[in-house]
């Protein structure tokens, strides 16, 4: 189930719950959502009508409901023992690192452009130094 506009997250999340145990208690054989010992979480999802990310965002089925249906399946031998390990999760950069990197990158960008700058002026002046070194070559005066 998803929310919809003007409903209640709190009743959906419970809603999604009763779904879920209702699913639970409708299956006998887990062995079809079992995928290299690992619990197939969209075929879950498929089966009870729920969408995936439900069983990442609510709290009570994410902390609580699978963990417990892991642990049922890990003691009748359906899971191996190190797919009940949850996966570290890597949090975000927070927004004042963020906000740190976006001015260092305008910050090196501006120089960057700087640079670019005084390159293109350089080789101008260089073309210029060759240029009268040449003429003052070809007609035969020195420079000083």
């Amino acid at each position: 189930m998803s929310s919809k506009t003007g409903s209640n997250g709190t009743l959906d999340g419970r809603a999604n719950v009763e779904k879920f145990l209702q699913w639970r208690q409708e299956v006998e054989d887990f062995k079809p959502y079992i995928r290299q010992g690992v619990l197939s979480i969209s075929r879950v999802a498929a089966e009870s009508g729920l969408n995936r990310n439900v069983f990442y965002t609510n709290p009570e089925i994410r902390d609580q409901l699978i963990p417990e249906l892991e642990a049922m399946l890990l003691a009748r031998g359906l899971l191996s023992a190190h797919s009940t390990v949850p996966p570290t999760v890597i949090i975000q950069s927070s927004a004042p690192a963020t906000k740190a990197a976006g001015s260092q990158l305008k910050r090196l960008t501006e120089q960057n452009e700087a640079y670019r700058a005084e390159i293109a002026e350089l080789r101008r002046q260089l073309q210029r130094q060759e240029a009268t070194q040449s003429l003052l070559g070809e007609s035969g005066r020195l420079p000083w």
